[in-house]
């Protein structure tokens, strides 16, 4: 079957049926997994509105049908780039994340322990950072899905399952150690600001980059540096924190 790209250059990729005797489980899933690759790069470059289904198929070398047969429409597709993005966060946060929450519901826990517990998400976030696959276009794409360019449902699903407990345990642990209720709004507000120490290296890489004068490429020793940065700040403005709660500041 023959399907033309956006640069109109015709492709002939077979149709393959779920049941179709040359195809099983491992094929399918490697399709499916090349389908959602190439559409986080599609979505990354064009956003979910400028996306075609053509141009997501034509990147990954299939037809458009396949994208239907495994994902429905261009929703389901979005949906399961962003569930692909989660299993890669929450692999290497899932541990942190569930630690900080222990140290949480234990009311004897000391400040050194809730302090060292949200620098160790911090250590895992910057850690995602550097290591996780060279996903083509991932960046572009969590920075429009995060400022909210993206379909509801994908938003729904990440925040649900990632950002919301990220969030609820660096408040929780804020508030413990000011001392105040965890609803308090201005402690909440402090987490937030504490929590995204670093971000501009991820979401405004070109800025920064350019405005430090560094090059594009990939630098193992700056990322160190940017690491070691956002957890001297973050354990610093921590234990200012407890300090103003001691004083009675």
């Amino acid at each position: 079957m023959t399907g033309t790209s956006r640069a109109g250059r015709a492709t002939r990729t077979p149709v393959r049926t779920r049941h179709a005797v040359d195809t099983g489980y491992q094929r399918g899933e490697e399709t499916r997994a090349r389908i959602i690759l190439a559409a986080i790069k599609c979505f990354g470059e064009f956003g979910f509105a400028g996306a075609s289904t053509r141009d997501i198929a034509h990147e990954a070398g299939v037809n458009a049908p396949a994208l239907q047969y495994y994902f429905d429409n261009k929703d389901g597709v979005y949906t399961a780039c962003v569930e692909y993005i989660l299993s890669l966060v929450m692999g290497q946060m899932g541990e942190a994340i569930e630690a900080a929450e222990r140290v949480v519901a234990d009311p004897d826990a000391t400040d050194r322990q809730l302090i060292d517990a949200f620098c160790e998400l911090q250590n895992r976030k910057a850690g995602f950072m550097e290591d996780v696959p060279e996903i083509e276009g991932w960046h572009m794409f969590m920075a429009r899905e995060q400022a909210g360019l993206g379909p509801e449902a994908g938003f729904k699903v990440f925040y649900e399952r990632f950002s919301s407990r990220l969030a609820a345990v660096g408040a929780n642990i804020v508030a413990r150690l000011a001392g105040v209720a965890t609803d308090d709004e201005a402690m909440r507000v402090r987490a937030v600001c504490i929590s995204t120490l670093g971000m501009a290296f991820r979401v405004m890489r070109r800025s920064v980059d350019r405005s430090m004068g560094w090059a594009s490429e990939p630098d193992p020793e700056r990322n160190r540096m940017v690491r070691e940065a956002v957890l001297e700040q973050t354990r610093h403005l921590l234990e200012r924190i407890v300090t103003q709660r001691k004083s009675g500041g």
